[in-house]
Parts: structure tokens; C-alpha cells; sequence
């Protein structure tokens, strides 16, 4: 009888620690192995997202830009840029990545899109990437973010910890696996 009431005295304890301690997996951006047909800015950032996509958007100048979940912020930022301003296509309804993508399917379907660049901050990459490659598997789909700074700011270190918990969660909720990369 103890030992279940040990182990469940553990289990949260160990949460904890990985939850408060451990690191978050710090991606890597590859290189863009293709010209992307579309790039979905992934709204709920900081200026990161916004100076990403419109860095990708000077490179890939025939790519329309989809900007999803934003509440007008990424869209601002983006309209300011005289490189993204007539690409935009808003979506503003979703309120989670998993929404990002199934709201971003019609369109990316409207202008026969097949590869596209997910554009997001470096803690929410693994999560970004594996909720599109699941949510749209007929695309292929590439993560492009502004690396982690060193050391990390407040901001960043409050959102690597909120992503793990996200990441639980989708792993229950949807079966997407973004531990593992997908």
C-alpha cells in the first residue's frame, strides 16, 4: 500500500524538477531545403516572429505570408514592412498552434500551397512544427526562428517553461509527439 502512495508522491515531485530545472531542447535552424510556397507567421510572439518572416520574406519574394491567431500585433509589425505589406493573408480566429493549423489549411489549400515555412520563436519550434506536420501531413513543412539568446532573457526562460507544460498537454489532448521531433 505505501509503495503506490510513494510513487504517486514522486511523480509530481519529479514534474517539478523537469518542469523548473531541466533545459528545453534548443532547435537548431536548417536550412531552407526548398522555396517555400507560403510562410505562416504563428501570431502570440514577440517582435522575433515578425523580424524572422520578414527576413524569410526578402528571401522568397513570391511567397505570400499567412499570419494566424494574432490579434493584430504580428500583423502591425508586419504591415510596417514595406517587403510584406501586400502578402498578407490574416486569419484571425485561432487561439492555439493546433488551431493555427487547422484554421491555415483552407488557405494554404486556396493558393495550392505543398511547402511552407512555419514561422515562430526557438522554445516553441518542436511544438510548431510537429502540430503542422500532424495537422496537414500532405505538406511539407520547415520551422525558421531567430535563435535562443544567451543568456536567456526573462521572457524566454518563463516560455520554455510554459512550452513544456504545453507540450504535455498536446501530447495527451492531440498525440502530437514533440519531444521526439515530431
Amino acid at each position: 500500500m505505501r509503495r503506490p502512495l510513494v510513487i504517486l508522491g514522486l511523480v509530481p515531485l519529479l514534474l517539478f524538477f523537469w518542469f523548473w530545472f531541466s533545459p528545453w531542447p534548443n532547435p537548431e535552424n536548417r536550412p531552407v531545403p526548398w522555396v517555400p510556397d507560403a510562410i505562416v507567421v504563428l501570431g502570440g510572439g514577440d517582435s522575433a516572429r515578425a523580424r524572422e518572416a520578414s527576413r524569410l520574406a526578402g528571401a522568397f519574394p513570391d511567397a505570400p505570408l499567412i499570419v494566424t491567431g494574432d490579434g493584430g500585433h504580428m500583423e502591425s509589425l508586419l504591415r510596417a514592412d514595406p517587403v510584406t505589406r501586400s502578402r498578407l493573408i490574416i486569419e484571425p480566429h485561432a487561439k492555439s498552434t493546433w488551431e493555427n493549423a487547422t484554421y491555415s489549411e483552407p488557405l494554404l489549400e486556396q493558393i495550392h500551397a505543398t511547402r511552407a515555412l512555419i514561422v515562430t520563436n526557438w522554445f516553441h519550434a518542436p511544438r510548431a512544427e510537429a502540430v503542422f506536420r500532424k495537422a496537414i501531413p500532405w505538406m511539407e513543412w520547415e520551422c525558421a526562428f531567430e535563435t535562443a539568446p544567451d543568456p536567456l532573457a526573462p521572457w524566454d526562460r518563463g516560455c520554455h517553461r510554459r512550452e513544456k507544460l504545453a507540450s504535455l498537454w498536446y501530447l495527451m489532448r492531440y498525440g502530437v509527439n514533440s519531444f521526439a521531433g515530431g
